[in-house]
């Protein structure tokens, strides 16, 4: 794997990136104890560090090889939770200093309610068996100061999940319609081509435009216009199958990307939906509001592009039949 390949999977992949720097920060801070103690004979800590240093970097090549994180976000959670209370018992007092850092680690690993439980458990478990001194504030400030820690990591993941959502809502969605933008619809092309090349699952095509659209515009305004097509948005979402995805290409041009679809299934569905738009699509004035469909599946050697030309191709014939009418590509 070269540096280019690397750089593209940290970027496309949070959890990864998370993954890898806190595997990485955590190797170094190691690092320089482990050697210590091999040069001092404290053989037994050696063999915790090594064993910790051991996990984390094994963790992280799960992570890269087999691209699952969440599986190794868990291993890693869990594990560092753990060693921070083995570290406790093998180092004493001085194990305390480690069980911090661990606990806002885990915060970043998982769920910040699995978190809050392995901080739990492990300040329960190192209290009961009295790894700590329980006598005087030593337990007291220990427990307390564990507490504030998990609870003020708690509040800045809740946050900082809450704004990640946002984030990704503005990034994927039309700020109009809800639906997906063109953005995640290019993503997703490519996705549903690689899932065809690599295991020929079929994913169709459609694309949809409002007949005589413009004149909405013209002669109600723009808000008018906006309002349409919002319902619309709402009417495809009601009567797309489930796994199916809605896209708003641009304008009144919406795409429906149709997993596990074949030629005759695409025209059901398509004419399902025109059926819909025409029945239920109302202009400010009351008019009927319709919608021509084109669609084309996906064939082999397609590009996304070639895939999106014949899409777009069939829409423009289906307007030149006289619109509000289903044309899908006869060649796939």
């Amino acid at each position: 794997m070269d540096i280019g390949s690397v750089r593209y999977r940290l970027a496309k992949d949070f959890q990864l990136a998370i993954v890898t720097l806190l595997g990485a920060i955590a190797l170094l801070g190691i690092s320089p104890f482990t050697l210590l103690r091999a040069i001092t004979g404290q053989w037994e800590p050696f063999a915790v560090d090594v064993l910790i240093q051991v996990g984390i970097l094994g963790g992280v090549l799960h992570a890269w090889w087999s691209g699952s994180t969440r599986a190794a976000s868990f291993f890693l959670a869990y594990f560092i939770g753990i060693m921070a209370v083995v570290a406790i018992y093998v180092l004493g007092s001085f194990g305390k200093y480690w069980f911090y850092p661990a606990i806002i680690a885990t915060f970043f690993l998982v769920d910040r309610r699995h978190a809050l439980a392995i901080a739990l458990l492990g300040v329960l478990v190192v209290g009961l068996d009295g790894a700590v001194d329980t006598q005087g504030t030593d337990f007291a400030s220990f427990f307390i100061t564990v507490i504030v820690c998990a609870l003020l990591s708690y509040a800045f993941a809740y946050r900082t999940a809450m704004q990640r959502v946002q984030l990704e809502t503005l990034a994927s969605r039309d700020p109009l319609t809800n639906v997906f933008n063109r953005r995640t619809m290019l993503d997703e092309l490519e996705r549903a081509r690689r899932n065809f090349e690599r295991d020929k699952r079929n994913c169709g095509m459609l694309m949809l435009d409002l007949d005589h659209f413009k004149q909405v515009n013209d002669w109600h305004g723009h808000l008018a216009g906006d309002r349409v097509l919002i319902d619309l948005a709402r009417i495809l979402e009601r009567h797309v199958r489930l796994g199916d995805r809605i896209f708003r290409f641009g304008g009144e041009e919406f795409v429906v990307l149709v997993p596990a679809a074949t030629r005759i299934g695409l025209a059901s569905l398509a004419e399902k939906l025109r059926r819909n738009v025409e029945s239920n699509l109302r202009g400010p004035d009351g008019r009927t509001i319709t919608a021509s469909f084109g669609g084309a599946l996906l064939r082999s050697g397609d590009s996304n592009d070639d895939w999106f030309a014949r899409a777009d191709k069939t829409l423009y014939e289906a307007k030149s039949a006289g619109r509000n009418r289903v044309i899908v590509d006869p060649a796939t």
